[in-house]
């Protein structure tokens, strides 16, 4: 394991290079802000939070602004637009993943911790295990678990990065299948993902548009 990301496990606390990251003390995580949300100050705060309370917290329904068009691409991403968390859970698994790799696990861990209210009362080392099969299980385990306290902690984020381990891709997604309004795929929108298959699905939505643009151009003169 590279150095820069080795992790140590001193009873219930965990260090990467020798930073305190968290440790468990009666049920609350507490967690060193400065090693963890360095890279942004808007990002949710984890300092102390009790899992037990979080557990039971309520959230309004996610209400889609509308229904991403469904490609031949068959992206998750397109039958998880309606609920936010499933969909950044969904970017986590696929992250620099092959989604044959990553999906039947993606599923298998939504049908045991379907809410993020299940998913952070979740044992790590049962998750680290489904999770093995991706490699660094054990980061991708602490990594969901803390993403989901940020989720419950603010569910009305108004970007992903706000929340605990969501970056670009995180974010592009989000913003193409999940945002405000369905224009980021087109042209002089000046949305640039950097995911492969994310520019798949764009460009597949611009060649729609325009077959139908022809389409309904033809029916005019006819």
């Amino acid at each position: 394991m590279p150095k820069e990301r080795q992790i140590k496990r001193l009873g219930e606390t965990v260090c990467i290079n020798n930073k305190h990251v968290f440790k468990k003390e009666d049920n609350k995580i507490h967690v060193n802000e400065s090693t963890v949300n360095q890279t942004s100050k808007k990002r949710v705060e984890l300092s102390s939070v009790d899992l037990d309370v979080l557990a039971e917290k309520k959230i309004i329904p996610f209400v889609p602004k509308y229904i991403p068009m469904p490609s031949p691409l068959n992206l998750v991403q397109e039958s998880l637009y309606y609920d936010p968390w499933k969909h950044l859970i969904a970017t986590m698994f696929l992250n620099r993943t092959r989604g044959c790799q990553a999906l039947p696990l993606l599923w298998k861990f939504l049908d045991e911790y379907p809410t993020p209210q299940i998913a952070i009362k979740a044992d790590v080392n049962k998750l680290a295990d489904l999770l093995r099969p991706l490699g660094l299980q054990n980061i991708r385990a602490e990594r969901i678990l803390k993403f989901s306290q940020s989720y419950l902690i603010r569910p009305n984020f108004s970007s992903p990065k706000e929340l605990f381990g969501m970056g670009k891709y995180a974010e592009d997604s989000w913003r193409l299948f999940c945002g405000e309004k369905d224009d980021a795929w087109m042209k002089g929108s000046g949305f640039e993902p950097e995911d492969k298959v994310l520019k798949l699905y764009i460009e597949w939505r611009r060649q729609q548009y325009e077959l139908a643009s022809i389409d309904g151009h033809s029916s005019h003169l006819s």
